[in-house]
């Protein structure tokens, strides 16, 4: 247990975003964590967790299911560009959803109802594994926009500079990825987005696509373009991302 009172630890006390809608529950963690020695900020959705994260933390809490997007989504997003500790939360207790939250960037996967002890311990665990980076837990870069695209020219801007000379159909394909909240887009929303556009496209010519578009992203710019694919799903764009 980190003891608050201790005057030297006081100014090391870890650092909590706790990101949860269930209000009746997020008190009840904020107490039992604060009276662990935590420092504890509770947000309950992704908009507003984006806007805490303008400050750092040493550890994220993060709910799977949110009012405003997917927590999975947002830690892939935010993985590239933070050092903070990532718990995952769920009611969900199938190993494959474990096993993607995992994938996605999180340290540690608890399956609700929470137990608070567990929670502590499992971000003491953390703690230690990370201490050599709590001095800055988020990296100078993580900063929104650093990818543009302008979809009049047709131009990706990626955070080394760029522009990318797009396709039409790549265009169209970063622009549906940038307009979602979470940048996640499934694949037969895709699919339709190209037929409105009178664009043929299948599933393989898609795959083909997104490869294409990684392999000219890297040529042009030296930047590796950060499209997930979840195979038969759709598509998320890891990276903060801006449609100019």
């Amino acid at each position: 247990m980190f003891n608050p009172s201790n005057e030297s630890n006081a100014q090391l006390c870890p650092s909590v975003l706790l990101i949860e809608d269930d209000p009746t529950l997020a008190q009840d963690l904020q107490a039992y964590l604060g009276s662990e020695g935590f420092q504890v900020r509770w947000v309950s959705g992704i908009q507003a967790a984006e806007e805490a994260l303008q400050s750092s933390f040493d550890l994220l809490v993060i709910d799977l299911k949110l009012p405003d997007g997917n927590g999975a989504d947002f830690c892939a997003r935010l993985r590239p560009y933070s050092r903070s500790g990532i718990v995952i939360c769920s009611g969900n207790s199938e190993r494959g959803v474990r096993l993607d939250m995992l994938r996605a960037g999180a340290d540690a996967y608890l399956v609700k109802p929470i137990d608070p002890e567990e929670l502590v311990a499992t971000l003491t665990s953390l703690l230690r594994r990370l201490a050599p980076a709590r001095t800055s837990p988020l990296l100078p870069s993580a900063v929104p926009s650093m990818w543009r695209l302008d979809r009049v020219q047709q131009l990706l801007f990626a955070p080394s500079g760029g522009p990318v000379s797009l396709s039409q159909a790549a265009c169209l394909l970063l622009a549906l990825l940038f307009s979602q909240t979470d940048r996640f887009i499934g694949r037969q929303d895709l699919l339709a987005a190209f037929a409105s556009k009178s664009i043929d496209m299948t599933g393989p010519r898609l795959e083909t696509l997104v490869s294409r578009l990684r392999n000219k992203v890297y040529s042009d710019s030296g930047a590796r373009l950060p499209i997930r694919a979840w195979y038969g799903r759709g598509y998320t764009f890891t990276a903060h991302a801006d449609l100019i």
